[in-house]
């Protein structure tokens, strides 16, 4: 296996299995969101006979490592991504591709939520809207 895709798992004391640089190495190389399944299938040329519930406790742990962020978007299926800054989701309701909003909206969002003074530190904010992306809106103003 690439260093690149075994050292962060080192830096951080993740035991290296095939099964954890695989996924890792799946999530970094895609750039995208997967369900656990979806990360099997991934894999599953490289470890034939791999559990749905091995790649569960390894994105566990690269989540307590701070490699791996998981999502949960209203009503649906949890979604991991290799970390990046906190950000929002975009679901588009036509076609359910999922967007990002700038990291930079984020931080905006967050520093008022706290600046407004509600007693409270918000630390995460998970923020999913939901509506038609530019394709699909195109399409629905084309009928």
């Amino acid at each position: 296996m690439d260093e690149r895709f075994t050292q962060p798992l080192k830096e951080r004391g993740i035991r290296v299995t095939p099964q954890r640089a695989y996924i890792w190495r799946a999530l970094v190389g895609s750039g995208r969101h997967f369900t656990a399944e979806e990360l099997r299938e991934q894999v599953e040329g490289v470890l034939p006979g791999l559990e749905v519930s091995t790649v569960y406790r390894t994105l566990e742990a690269l989540n307590e490592a701070g490699l791996v962020v998981e999502s949960r978007l209203p009503e649906g299926p949890r979604i991991f991504e290799a970390n990046q800054s906190p950000h929002p989701h975009l679901v588009c309701e036509r076609c359910d591709n999922l967007f990002h909003l700038e990291t930079a909206d984020y931080q905006r969002m967050l520093e008022s939520l706290n600046r407004e003074g509600v007693g409270f530190e918000i630390r995460e904010l998970h923020v999913f809207g939901t509506g038609l992306c530019a394709e699909c809106a195109g399409h629905h103003r084309d009928r």
